[in-house]
């Protein structure tokens, strides 16, 4: 657990966005909640009031969302008084500079993950033969993913049909993925960090995809399912209400410090 005292003056921010800092429809939410994304005019994701209230005032932080969201997907996020500069897409195989994938970032994308990309149109087919084309997605070509009402057992099926030493088969939200091993979420902050100044790191997430990049950073937050996996140098548990209410008070007691 968290038990040094620490004082930051900047802190960046690399957190999951969906059931971390944003919420489905379907997830119950205390108090007062914000609609930050809409689909085919639905209302489709939320933040909780506290949450998005915390983030508008806190110029200190700068949030690098790291999803496995798509381009697309990413775009229907809007925060009301919230920037976000940068964003890690598709597992951190594409970084996102106001909006505009940097070409530069997705060449050494494919370069590093040159060997285990050329196994997922494998993986691909496999996806189809399980499911129905149509649900079957490649985004940029860096990973595949499906819906499915049984993900889990869909996870199972395709490991038996792919090179576990080459792809990382996971599942969650109803979807199962195949994703090269070195686009990890947590290589992508490593990356990050080279390119860019850092100041101390924070990650935030709450699933198995997330683990790589929880023990990235400095300090790492999440919920007691990923108790025993973390391996930052500095841990919190949230262990009640919202994850992402529980970051909001972890970022003001750095601040307060």
């Amino acid at each position: 657990m968290w038990s040094t005292p620490l004082s930051c003056e900047r802190v960046d921010l690399f957190t999951d966005l969906d059931n971390t800092l944003i919420y489905s429809r379907r997830r119950p939410l205390p108090g007062d909640k914000v609609v930050v994304e809409r689909l085919n005019g639905a209302d489709q994701s939320f933040m909780t009031g506290r949450t998005l209230e915390f983030f508008q005032h806190a110029p200190w932080v700068r949030v690098i969302p790291v999803t496995t969201r798509s381009v697309s997907q990413f775009e229907r996020i809007a925060a009301p008084g919230l920037k976000i500069p940068s964003a890690l897409v598709c597992n951190g195989g594409v970084l996102l500079m106001e909006g505009v994938p940097d070409v530069q970032w997705l060449e050494e994308t494919r370069q590093l993950a040159g060997r285990e990309l050329a196994t997922l149109p494998r993986a691909r087919a496999a996806l189809e033969r399980l499911a129905s084309p149509e649900h079957v997605h490649m985004p940029e070509g860096l990973m595949v993913y499906a819906k499915w009402e049984d993900a889990g057992r869909a996870a199972r099926l395709l490991r038996e049909q792919t090179d576990g030493t080459l792809l990382d088969v996971l599942h969650g939200g109803g979807k199962v993925y195949a994703i090269p091993r070195s686009l990890n979420k947590g290589m992508a902050v490593k990356r990050f960090k080279r390119r860019f100044i850092t100041g101390f790191t924070v990650a935030a997430g709450d699933s198995e995809f997330d683990i790589p990049l929880l023990n990235a950073a400095d300090l790492a937050v999440f919920p007691p399912a990923l108790e025993g996996a973390v391996r930052a140098p500095r841990t919190v548990v949230v262990r009640e209400g919202p994850l992402s209410d529980g970051l909001c008070d972890v970022l003001e007691s750095l601040r307060s410090k």
